[in-house]
């Protein structure tokens, strides 16, 4: 038994030395990356892209549905990229066939519409049973809504229960069928790894479930059971030996597996349970004959001819080689080891990670103590908490992990019954969290305190101990409370043995480790209730939301717009305005009304090229110019003339503002070469909003509204909450980006707003502004800080909200003028 620190957080490399330089220059271009969601989709390496480009561009490949020496190659090329396929898990086509499809999903999907629950094809009436575990993919409770449209009776294993009836020690012969007597047929579907939490579930229950085991779970001992594996996130990482493990139907993708290329995966089907899969819809190449005038055809007599409708992606296939010829650089079960090695240092730093009042950093959702790489995968999945017991909320996560250069996966990871079990959500709080605002996929990270999802490490074969290392360092800084303190909690032997149980031994009366671990101290449920007045109590009294609420008494101070600034080009420096401005139907006028792109036609902003904010625009109005200066470059002038003949030569470009889509006018090559070589990247572009009359947009190129306000007050009471003694608090106000600064308002008083006049102009108040790291880039030198995100989180619980967002009330232009009086209705 591991009691000691240095025991918990030792770790001894996998790969030797040769493999780990050759996955560095092969990974080069990641190298000032963290990459920690490969169960999302893994990386591709630079000799894989290169062979296969050097692939395509040295060869002739054509429709292998035609004849032709090109089309035979291209034939001749697929059949034998089946037989490696089959290879790499230990089978040939004797026993398996292999249907390509777009992925996992659509190989789920393939099964869901064609598998025959009735062994009697005349009688449609005696339809088998549909079984599938709680922690499965949406992809497969998606096949729930097909098969429960031809009758069949479908069941849900829980985990524990799961566990139960596998390890029931009810001898397994009682349970040999008859095939000759089956009625019907039946199917269970589970995944052979969790992409929720890394368990690897056993591949033994195959040869349980085909022997009957479920029977007993229906109560029907007429039907033949047949298994359906998702192998999509275990593949990846694992070798699935199916010489010895022999599901029916195996689904896969193989981006998760290496990559590239995306868009093709496979369904694996045991030629045995072929007969098993009647398929209606015939599309190209499927048939042999078919009539146009007669309800008549016959299908291909080879499986995969008759399943692969139309043409396959043949050169997506083809290129399927260089990715496994990656993957025989080193074994599959190094591999599987390495990414355990891995993700068992990190789940055993974040165990005895604690803040420096001895309450934990992180709560673990995870199925086994990540001491054997034969029932637990390389992933880590988590919640953060902070000091007093709090959930901090995975989008505060993300924005921070942006700062380091770290991609993680958040939310439930399209496993909802596995989200909701480790969560301990009833299907009730599920709904009610949909009501309050939580969809999948979606920001909605806390409600009610409680998170709605968690946060994913995933790894990959290539990578390393410096992406735990540097995962570490950022919950460290930014989210450990005083100096962290490393200790082995009370009841992780305990725990130990509760699982051991659960693994190793046929009990059915094992422990439920669910339970022990959601109702056990550490996890901070206990020390949450606790704390919870204290808490309450706190949050009443500092914060100056609910003094504001409270304080009926105090005297109003008089608001007045100090400070005015616009930024012409989108992501980019501020211009500050002296005197009065011009508002049109838009905002002000030239805010944000330029915005660069890249070549890829994505819109650049500070997240992905922080020095975006030394980009500086000057307007000249006298001149009719925009001046663009940048560090060490020469200015450049760009025409404010918007004219139809300026702009009528010009190149109309589409592109995307926080998913919107937006169009605008190129303005030309000049200004082309001089921000690409400004900002270091190729083939940039400046386009200017499209403004002619048959557009309907009513913002120009901002985000979500046409004025954002900070209040001067609520900034400086944020600033005193900011202990970083090395913090630069002069220039805090800039990494708001905000058109309106006031002054004399109370902290935060502008939460509370509903309308609002600014000189001789009415606004009403849209909502506030929720806060991403961008706040964290100094706007004066382009260095990046943890703060103030962290401070404004911590001390909103979570929630980064800070300013408002205002709409004018009326169409017509107007002028605003800094010292106008601001007046609140």
């Amino acid at each position: 038994m591991e009691n000691t620190i240095d025991s918990m957080l030792s770790y001894t490399p996998v790969y030797d030395e040769e493999i780990t330089k050759s996955f560095e220059n092969n990974f080069s271009r990641i190298k000032e990356e963290c990459y920690l969601d490969h169960a999302g989709a893994t990386l591709y390496s630079d000799m894989q892209i290169k062979n296969v480009a050097f692939d395509l561009h040295n060869s002739l490949y054509a429709n292998p549905h035609s004849i032709g020496t090109a089309s035979n190659i291209t034939q001749d090329i697929i059949e034998r990229m089946r037989y490696q396929i089959l290879y790499h898990f230990h089978t040939s086509i004797d026993e398996y066939s292999i249907i390509f499809t777009s992925g996992a999903t659509a190989s789920l999907k393939l099964i869901a519409d064609t598998f025959f629950f009735n062994e009697d094809k005349e009688d449609t009436s005696n339809s088998g049973h549909f079984i599938y575990t709680q922690d499965n993919h949406t992809s497969v409770l998606g096949m729930r809504e097909v098969v429960n449209k031809k009758g069949v009776k479908i069941s849900c294993l829980s985990h524990n229960n799961a566990f139960e009836i596998f390890n029931s020690s009810k001898s397994m012969s009682s349970y040999e069928q008859q095939n000759n007597s089956t009625k019907s047929n039946s199917l269970f579907a589970y995944s052979a790894q969790c992409n929720f939490s890394g368990l690897k579930y056993p591949l033994t229950w195959i040869k349980h479930v085909h022997n009957g085991i479920l029977s007993s779970v229906v109560s029907d001992t007429s039907t033949k059971w047949y298994v359906l594996l998702d192998a999509a996130s275990f593949a990846s990482t694992n070798d699935l030996d199916l010489s010895i493990y022999k599901p029916d139907f195996v689904c896969l993708s193989f981006y998760k597996m290496f990559g590239y290329p995306t868009g093709i995966g496979a369904l694996l089907v045991k030629n045995d349970s072929a007969s098993a899969l009647q398929k209606v819809y015939y599309g190209g190449g499927t048939i042999d004959v078919s009539l146009t005038s007669e309800l008549f055809h016959i299908k291909r007599r080879t499986l995969h001819q008759r399943f692969e409708d139309g043409t396959i992606p043949f050169l997506s296939i083809i290129s399927l080689k260089h990715g496994f010829d990656i993957l025989s650089s080193v074994t599959m079960d190094k591999i599987s080891k390495h990414v355990f090695s891995l993700a068992r240092f990190l789940h055993r730093s974040l165990l005895i990670l604690h803040h420096a009042n001895g309450k934990p950093v992180a709560r673990l959702y995870c199925d086994t103590a990540f001491d054997n790489h034969d029932i637990q995968g390389g992933i880590v999945t988590f919640n953060l908490m902070r000091s007093n017991g709090e959930y901090i909320g995975y989008m505060e996560i993300l924005h921070m992990a942006a700062l380091f250069k770290i991609h993680l996966r958040t939310g439930c990871f399209c496993n909802p019954g596995a989200c909701q079990r480790y969560l301990a959500l009833s299907n009730k709080e599920v709904l009610q969290n949909y009501e309050a605002g939580y969809v999948c996929g979606g920001s909605a990270d806390l409600i009610n305190g409680k998170p709605t999802g968690a946060v994913r490490a995933s790894f990959g074969y290539m990578s390393t101990i410096k992406d735990v290392q540097t995962l570490l360092l950022m919950i460290k800084k930014c989210f450990v409370d005083g100096p962290p303190i490393n200790k082995i909690p009370e009841w992780w032997l305990d725990y130990k043995r509760a699982l051991y149980k659960k693994y190793y031994q046929r009990d059915v009366n094992t422990k439920d480790v669910t339970n022990y671990v959601a109702n056990d101290d550490m996890n901070g449920i206990t020390d949450k209730l606790k704390n919870m007045k204290k808490s309450v109590t706190h949050f009443i009294n500092d914060n100056p939301f609910f003094k504001l609420t409270m304080d009926t008494s105090a005297t109003k101070k008089k608001c007045t717009l100090e400070q005015l600034y616009i930024y012409p080009i989108k992501s980019c420096g501020a211009y500050k305005i002296i005197g009065s401005w011009n508002l049109n139907s838009k905002g002000l006028e030239y805010d944000r009304e330029w915005m660069i792109i890249t070549s890829s036609g994505i819109c650049l902003t500070q997240k992905q090229h922080v020095n975006l904010c030394l980009l500086n625009p000057i307007i000249y109005k006298d001149r009719g110019i925009m001046q663009l200066h940048y560090p060490e470059m020469p200015t450049i002038n760009i025409s404010l003339n918007s004219s139809p003949k300026n702009t009528i030569n010009g190149t109309v470009c589409q592109s995307r503002v926080c998913g919107h889509k937006v169009e605008g006018v190129d303005c030309g090559s000049e200004v082309s070469e001089w921000l690409s070589s400004a900002l270091g990247l190729p083939n940039l572009r400046l386009i200017r909003q499209n403004d002619n009359e048959d557009s309907k947009t009513k913002l120009s190129f901002a985000s979500q509204a046409q004025y954002l306000v900070i209040n001067k007050a609520s900034v400086s009471w944020l600033s005193d909450k900011i202990s970083d003694t090395g913090f630069q608090k002069d220039t805090i106000i800039h990494r708001f980006r905000g058109n309106m600064i006031l002054s004399g308002c109370e902290a935060f008083e502008e939460t509370k707003w509903e309308h609002v006049y600014i000189g001789k102009n009415s606004f009403v108040v849209t909502g506030p502004c929720t806060r991403c790291q961008m706040i964290c880039i100094d706007q004066t030198t382009s260095k990046k800080t943890v703060e103030p995100l962290r401070t404004l989180t911590e001390q909103f619980h979570g929630k980064m909200r800070f300013g408002i967002y205002l709409t004018k009330e009326t169409k017509e232009d107007g002028i605003i003028t800094v010292g106008d009086i601001v007046h609140i209705l």
